[in-house]
């Protein structure tokens, strides 16, 4: 049974990821974004607790890593530049995070999309 705390967290985690996507590629943090979402941050920290078993925080860490990963997979620019597109300032530890996310760096993943359209423009070609 949904109590209604549980509804008023629900509309509170919508609104954030609303808040959350339309600035991905703005170095916005936890607390900037409940600010534009007015929604307190302690609430919001308690809501993602309550729902999704996990923080803010992680929530939007997660979110950028997963737009990275797609920006790689489609071959659109380097590693450097989809992590900095997603407020990934320091590469290194982007790179560990995004490992411990996937199971493999994001140079292989830039690599297995590379290979990908080679492939598909080889039996392009061979179907001519």
């Amino acid at each position: 049974m949904t109590t209604q705390r549980d509804q008023h967290y629900r509309e509170l985690l919508d609104r954030f990821e609303q808040v959350a996507r339309a600035n991905l590629e703005t170095p916005a943090h936890v607390s900037d974004l409940c600010r534009i979402a007015e929604i307190n941050r302690r609430t919001l920290s308690r809501a993602f607790r309550a729902v999704r078993d996990t923080t803010p925080h992680h929530y939007l860490q997660a979110l950028r890593l997963g737009e990275v990963k797609r920006v790689l997979s489609s071959g659109d620019g380097s590693v450097t530049q989809a992590a900095m597109r997603f407020g990934f300032g320091e590469l290194g530890r982007f790179a560990m995070q995004y490992r411990m996310a996937f199971g493999e760096s994001p140079s292989e993943t830039k690599r297995r999309s590379s290979i990908r359209a080679h492939d598909s423009v080889v039996q392009s070609s061979a179907e001519s």
